[in-house]
């Protein structure tokens, strides 16, 4: 991550001669401390999957840690890391159900991988609990720099009826290799996917009702808007156990965006498949369509390209939003390319910290506009986190307001709600001359 004045010296680069900025924005000492953003770098998932106990189940938590995460350190020609996990388990009324604390030792030959984005380890843990609403927390500690990520994230635990055709959550599957014995599943934790590749499977579990021993399933895809893209369909003989099952996902036509993946399962009767027996199990999850070399918080391109107004003059996203996909994509990455602070790298950290700061605006400033569009998401994605917020939301003489101080940059910005709806704007202008985009 980008020290927090170095991005905004970047990002002064990039506008100059289009803004007047102030000159403090121009001129910070790259070595000042690092304003870090409260965004997890790690990614988390939680399953649950029947278990013989009518009033059990059991819940799968996946970790999936980037290497470009860790610290490594050099022991002889082998690079390690290590990592002490906690994860805690609360119920609705914040009891604590089920603690967990390991280590774990990561270990490569490979320099290029020990700073990948793209390869990491992912870690399993489960729990078995009663059916409902949980939270669960885990953090992350790196042993050599004794810092901490988190994630906390409520998780409902299913309750599976024995009397009906059951499907567990689905996971996403990473990699997939078939052997006489086994099956070797690695699963995508961060729910990403490549546009290079053709396809993916999805992994469910599927448990008899105990009257049919068939069932037929139906694969959807749709987009977030509801539009389906993929459809694909299994007709599986299942056993008294947990049968796992794999559909295929063909992505090779999708473009880059968020989907929806949804299962559905009917009891069937063999004799003749067509005639559905009983009742529908259902389950779903989220993945991306990714483009190499953008964030994992880009999911839309054209979306992206819009959120360049305020580095980039309106001449230049105009021109990127009138060539087709493919060369609007090369376009946005020459753009990024140009202003990487890292070139020899794999990671360009002036682009993902623009867009983890766009992300975190649209995740709290949002109101009836989308949060890097108003005021406040403005001055965190140029500025980044402040100093010191002031927030005044009920003095007796005055509209609601904040004052956010960056003490580093000898600047303050004063937001004011005028309308009492959340809509806070600034008093006063970044600059003199506003040649961005519409907003």
């Amino acid at each position: 991550m980008l020290n927090g004045n170095r991005f905004i010296s970047c990002v002064a680069a990039v506008v100059l001669g289009m803004f007047v900025l102030p000159n403090t924005a121009l001129s910070q000492d790259p070595s000042m401390p690092l304003q870090q953003l409260d965004l997890p770098r790690f990614y988390f998932d939680a399953l649950s999957f029947a278990t013989r106990q009518q009033d059990t189940s059991r819940l799968d938590v996946y970790i999936e840690l980037p290497y470009e995460l860790l610290s490594f350190t050099k022991d002889g020609d082998v690079l390690r890391a290590n990592l002490e996990i906690t994860m805690d388990l609360s119920d609705s009324l914040g009891n604590l159900v089920n603690e967990q604390l390991w280590t774990e030792k990561i270990e490569t030959k490979n320099y290029d991988e020990s700073v990948s984005g793209h390869i990491g380890k992912v870690c399993q843990k489960s729990f078995l609990v009663s059916p409902g609403v949980y939270k669960t927390a885990v953090q992350v500690r790196d042993a050599e720099t004794k810092t901490s990520r988190h994630i906390s994230r409520t998780v409902i635990v299913r309750k599976f009826d024995p009397g009906a055709l059951r499907i567990s959550d689905l996971l996403l599957v990473n990699h997939l290799e078939r052997g006489p014995e086994r099956t070797v599943v690695i699963p995508n934790i961060s729910g990403n996917i490549g546009t290079k590749r053709d396809s993916f499977y999805i992994f469910f579990e599927a448990y008899r009702n105990g009257v049919t021993d068939s069932a037929k399933f139906l694969l959807t895809v749709h987009t977030v808007k509801g539009e389906i893209v993929e459809r694909d369909s299994l007709l599986r003989s299942l056993g008294n156990a947990g049968n796992a099952c794999f559909m295929k996902v063909d992505c090779s036509k999708l473009s880059a965006g968020g989907y929806i993946a949804e299962v559905q399962g009917w009891s069937v009767d063999t004799s003749s498949p067509s005639v559905i027996r009983q009742g529908t199990a259902i389950a779903s999850h989220t993945f991306t369509i990714r483009w190499k070399g953008l964030p994992p918080t880009v999911t839309d391109l054209d979306l992206a390209i819009d959120e360049l107004q305020y580095i980039a003059d309106k001449d230049v996203i105009q021109a990127m939003k009138g060539e087709t996909t493919e060369k609007r994509r090369q376009m946005f990455l020459d753009f990024w390319k140009k202003r990487d602070p890292t070139p020899n790298t794999e990671a360009n950290e002036l682009m993902e910290e623009y867009y983890q700061r766009v992300d975190y605006a649209n995740k709290t400033f949002s109101h009836y506009t989308d949060g890097w569009k108003t005021d406040r998401g403005m001055v965190y994605i140029i500025f980044g986190v402040p100093s010191n917020v002031e927030r005044h939301p009920f003095d007796m003489d005055s509209k609601p307001y904040e004052v956010w101080t960056y003490y580093e940059l000898n600047r303050q910005f004063v937001f004011i709600d005028a309308t009492g709806f959340g809509d806070y704007r600034l008093q006063n202008p970044i600059w003199d001359t506003w040649r961005t985009g519409y907003r």
